[in-house]
């Protein structure tokens, strides 16, 4: 029996324990703000599920080794989500809808959320942590092939769907050319004179990285104006879910106007992509005095008017030639970029991507990149390892010289459409690296796709398994995944998943140019750069498309359903298309006119079915591209304007002829139909005057004539020709239809 002042004194020490220990746990430093907006995941489920708030309970938790995590459970018929941030909890909200409701959540505003009257309780409470402290998301072009004309409520869906999915570190680099305006201002240059330096809408992502000046501008006022204000909305949900945006900074690219004013510049000419000397864009040397004032003004300027959380973008060289490849040069110029960065901000961390190593590592040598990482203050720069499913640019470089490095799947160039996903290589891939006792200081996972389109399962995946080490088990994840896109656990649905998985979404990189035989250069053999064909089985895929269409009722009336119906049908179409290619290719030498003629007719209606098709999907309309481009003008010639500039971007790229024709290329519908399946035509037609002789076609002609096809389709306004902005169609019938017609060719 313990005696009563012992007894007292032992209960003192033990509240004084407890309430130690409870707030150690409400102090505990989560990965997030200090006191995260848990209002924000609530106006999320609102937006997601409308009227069904009141059904859920919100409660933090504290964090264990300053990991996220959360945990979802039922209780007194509400669905209790905790987590250790706004983000965790967002993420046990995703866990929720998934895995209990059969809901998924896709990246685009317009794709409607099925609300079952009854929200389904939790079963059995499941818990997550995250093991990867930042997990990255985006690509300078995703802001161009994807992004280009989006205004806040596709930006809402995106930044919910980043939460939904655990991104903490999205990049963060709409509107930047108001800041820089000002900017130059303050070194002698006028508005007009700035606007005049920017390229038009559609390649200011390349500008922002240093390729080109120019092209398609002056860019209007409004546009500049109307940026920024939408980059203040991002960053302002961004910073209340948690985030921590990266915002851009200065890597010595400056406008050649500047010369007049500082003629002692020392600039170097880095080019422009084909678009003409008058687009060449400049680099400014570093040990230039001009340099670190530009840096320190705009990073100033920035945060005055943006605020940071000290995560800064810069990218020298990007696919360019520095002016010298001595690793002390290089050295010099990484020390000059960061200490202007802590000049603004002492606790600055430099976000440099990687592309750069992997596209030239016949320069990029060891000892190159050493001195540029090794010239920043430890861990002060943060390396971006790119193309991760193809290349780890960590591996020859020893963790990039012990300097913290984020392992990213790039997994789309361009925005192209084909079905192509390595996860099974992926999750052998990632596990590998995050296992390896040499992998240094891998400090996170991300994404740094060009474009959405399609597979956009595979980037979803990515992000699951920074909290889900059962996401390797993929036959497992992509049942789990095909019953959200279905509404439902349908068998017919999670059979064609299963099967798709060891067929397309094995080791199918997505390399540059990933498009499909109508995207490409008419030719009788081989196909165009931008045209890299992938290299499954077609006839294995014919043969699983059936099977979408035995899909229970409750998988036929859902959108998510339906355009992943789409999705396979239209390649089954395409890879029947480079056969009835082939066969066009063999009655020509074959000096066979009725044959030519027959397959081209079928060529053609190939286009036209795929046309429609991809009709029936908004996001797989040119008319909403051109829809939305046109929105951002007040008068027919502003509206034209930015329609010339949307044009230009997924098709001919630069001007005519360019170098990066076909980089964007897309299965959209009105696309189809008014410019591939018409530069075929162009084809056939010269074809058709030198069949009788079956001699290999002039080529160098006929691509002469293509080139100005294509550069004339660009100025094509929507008032000569209109494109549907809206899908039409029943999507199951029409698909039904269209397969019907094709299975004896199949």
């Amino acid at each position: 029996m313990i005696k009563t002042a012992t007894f007292k004194k032992l209960t003192y020490l033990l509240i004084i324990f407890f309430a130690g220990a409870i707030n150690a746990a409400a102090t505990a430093k989560p990965r997030g703000p200090v006191n995260p907006d848990y209002g924000e995941v609530r106006a999320l489920i609102e937006r997601l599920l409308p009227g069904k708030s009141a059904a859920f309970l919100l409660e933090p938790i504290a964090s264990k080794n300053l990991r996220d995590s959360f945990y979802v459970e039922s209780k007194n018929n509400k669905i209790v989500i905790k987590g250790t941030n706004a983000l965790a909890m967002a993420k046990g909200l995703n866990y929720y809808l998934k895995n209990v409701c059969n809901i998924s959540v896709s990246w685009y505003s317009k794709d409607a959320i099925n609300v079952p009257a009854v929200l389904p309780m939790v079963k059995v409470p499941v818990g997550q942590e995250c093991r990867f402290d930042k997990r990255f998301f985006l690509n300078y072009c995703t802001f161009g092939y994807t992004m280009l004309w989006w205004k806040w409520d596709e930006w809402e869906r995106l930044i919910d769907w980043m939460a939904l999915n655990g991104i903490n570190m999205p990049l963060a680099i709409t509107g930047q050319e108001y800041i820089w305006q000002r900017v130059w201002k303050q070194f002698g240059m006028t508005d007009e004179q700035s606007r005049s330096f920017f390229t038009g809408p559609s390649h200011l992502p390349w500008q922002r990285m240093g390729n080109l000046d120019r092209w398609l501008g002056p860019l209007p006022q409004s546009f500049i104006d109307n940026q920024f204000a939408l980059q203040k909305q991002i960053l302002k949900r961004e910073r209340a879910f948690g985030m921590t945006p990266i915002l851009p900074a200065f890597a010595g690219h400056v406008p050649k106007d500047l010369k007049v004013r500082f003629p002692d510049m020392k600039l170097t000419d880095l080019g422009s992509y084909d678009t003409g000397a008058e687009n060449d864009a400049f680099f400014l040397d570093p040990m230039d005095p001009l340099f670190v004032k530009i840096q320190k003004a705009y990073l100033k300027e920035q945060q005055k008017l943006l605020g940071t959380n000290h995560y800064y973008g810069a990218d020298p060289f990007n696919e360019m030639n520095p002016p010298s490849w001595e690793p002390a040069y290089l050295a010099k110029v990484a020390k000059t970029i960061y200490s202007g960065m802590q000049a603004v901000d002492a606790d600055a961390s430099w976000i440099q991507m990687g592309w750069t190593f992997y596209y030239d590592r016949k320069h990029w040598t060891n000892p190159r990149l050493e001195a540029m990482i090794k010239a920043v203050p430890a861990n002060k720069m943060i390396l971006l390892d790119y193309f991760g499913e193809h290349t780890e640019i960590w591996r020859p470089t020893d963790g990039f010289f012990n300097a913290p490095y984020i392992w990213c799947y790039l997994g789309n160039f361009g925005g192209n459409t084909q079905m192509a996903a390595p996860l099974l290589k992926v999750a052998r891939l990632l596990p590998a690296a995050e296992n390896d006792p040499n992998s240094r200081q891998m400090a996170g996972i991300g994404s740094t796709l060009e474009g959405f389109g399609i597979n956009d399962f595979m980037f979803e995946w990515v992000f699951d398994y920074a909290w889900n080490k059962d996401a390797i088990n993929t036959k497992d994840w992509i049942k789990k995944y095909a019953a959200s896109r279905a509404g439902n656990n349908d068998a017919a649905v999670q059979a064609v998943w299963a099967k798709l998985l060891p067929l397309v979404y094995n080791n199918q990189v997505s390399g540059v140019g990933l498009g499909n035989i109508i995207q490409s250069k008419p030719m009788l053999k081989g196909h165009g750069d931008y045209s890299s064909l992938s290299s499954y089985d077609y006839q294995a895929l014919a043969n699983i498309l059936p099977g979408l269409f035995l899909a229970d009722s409750v998988s036929k009336r859902s959108a998510h359903y339906q355009r992943d119906l789409v999705v396979v049908e239209k390649q089954v179409l395409a890879n029947l298309a480079l056969s009835i290619r082939d066969s066009i290719s063999n009655a020509y030498y074959a000096k066979n006119e009725v044959a030519f003629n027959k397959f081209t007719a079928l060529f053609d209606d190939i286009c036209d079915d795929v046309d429609k098709l991809t009709g029936t999907q908004t996001e797989f309309l040119l008319g909403s591209w051109l829809e939305q481009a046109r929105a951002f003008g007040k008068t027919e010639a502003e509206k034209d304007y930015y329609e010339k500039s949307a044009r230009v971007l997924i098709t001919t790229w630069g001007g005519e002829d360019n170098v990066n024709s076909d980089y964007a290329s897309k299965d959209w519908s009105g696309l189809i139909g008014s410019y591939y399946k018409l530069r075929w035509d162009l084809f056939f037609n010269e074809l058709r005057k030198t069949i009788k002789t079956g001699s290999e076609p002039d080529m160098k002609a006929i691509n002469k004539l293509r080139a100005k096809f294509d550069w004339d389709w660009t100025g094509k306004t929507q008032t000569t020709q209109h494109y549907p902005s809206t899908p039409s169609g029943n999507t199951v019938q029409v698909c039904m239809d269209i397969y019907k017609k094709w299975a004896l060719y199949l």
